[in-house]
């Protein structure tokens, strides 16, 4: 397929995307520093793709590009089913010499303060109703959990809000989220608990830890008498087995 234009380039994508999809993928990972979706006009992007592949498209050129390509990852979903995430915020290898000396993944990813509000808007005019759009939002800006994520997934049924990761898979952090985004999202609009480490023999004593401070959650919501004992033990198991099926297609 041509992909010197920029009608091509994006037709490679939706190719590419398929073939994923027919071995098994069931979801696309989006990292950016940001996670706005502004749209180009057809002629604005295939211009700025052709200077790209001369090596003159200046910085806001690709930061324009790239925000336009994330709408359009948006509408493939949409065709081929993936399931959207969206990790945004990290100043990966911040500390360059420790990056150059040691490599990636040795905890200088820093988290940065990111917008969600104004920046999704154009994505989710477009599609955040769309039946069958998942899109999962993850974060490490804390602040934003209860101000801008659990009203954007109590609206749109395609948001969900991915739980905590990375910095934020400390019990305390994990306690944190719960109490920002239930009172307005509930438990059916979070991903249920996702691990993203490197380091695989950790992985059943964080799962484990997700385990019980939602367990502990729960509890309290139990001796408040805001819930029922049966309740919450089915809340608890579809946390861990039917909420992540659910959200990623399973």
């Amino acid at each position: 397929m041509r992909t010197g234009d920029y009608a091509g380039y994006v037709g490679a994508l939706e190719q590419r995307r398929r073939y994923f999809v027919a071995h098994g993928a069931v979801s696309a990972d989006h990292s950016h520093a940001d996670v706005r979706t502004d749209p180009l006009e057809p002629a604005e992007a295939a211009r700025i793709y052709r200077a790209a592949l001369t090596g003159n498209a200046g910085p806001a050129e690709a930061t324009a590009f790239r925000r336009h390509m994330l709408l359009e990852m948006a509408r493939m979903s949409c065709d081929d089913g993936l399931v959207m995430t969206l990790p945004p915020g990290v100043r990966r290898n911040h500390h360059a010499a420790t990056a150059e000396r040691y490599g990636a993944d040795v905890g200088a990813d820093i988290p940065i303060r990111v917008e969600f509000t104004e920046a999704l808007r154009p994505l989710l005019r477009r599609f955040g109703t769309r039946p069958g759009f998942h899109l999962v939002v993850f974060t490490v800006d804390e602040t934003v959990w209860s101000r801008e994520l659990a009203p954007l997934s109590g609206f749109y049924p395609s948001v969900y809000v991915g739980v905590p990761w990375w910095f934020l898979d400390a019990p305390d952090a994990v306690g944190r989220f719960r109490a920002a985004v239930t009172e307005t999202a509930g438990f059916s609009r979070t991903s249920g608990f996702v691990d993203d480490t490197r380091a695989f023999c950790s992985i059943p004593a964080r799962h484990d830890m997700a385990r019980r401070v939602d367990a502990g959650f729960l509890a309290r919501l139990v001796a408040e008498h805001r819930i029922g004992e049966p309740e919450a033990a089915d809340i608890a198991v579809n946390l861990v087995s039917g909420q992540p099926r659910k959200v990623f297609k399973l």
